[in-house]
């Protein structure tokens, strides 16, 4: 959760990872960004990847999400309608 500086309502923060073949890297981004506070979710939006990304995914607190029609924007779209916060970080793993 996320609160502004003076305010007493607390907003919630979703991080959105369109994923392509990002086993190597992808535990540490999420480690670091769940070290984070102020983030409540991570979508990892898997986007047709043939390493290990979806099997590296699953062993975290992170949620996967799977988006079969391959293509950046379409795994940027699908993260949108998944992330559940108030707010929404779209990053990169």
């Amino acid at each position: 959760m996320w609160r502004a500086p003076g305010s007493s309502v607390e907003r919630s923060v979703s991080v959105v990872f369109p994923a392509y073949n990002e086993a190597e890297g992808i535990a540490a981004a999420i480690e670091d960004f769940f070290a984070c506070p102020a983030v409540d979710e991570i979508v990892v939006v898997d986007n047709n990847s043939s390493d290990a990304t979806p099997a590296i995914v699953a062993e975290t607190r992170a949620r996967l999400v799977r988006e079969t029609r391959q293509g950046y924007g379409f795994a940027l779209r699908r993260g949108l309608a998944e992330a559940k916060g108030d707010y929404v970080i779209l990053a990169e793993p």
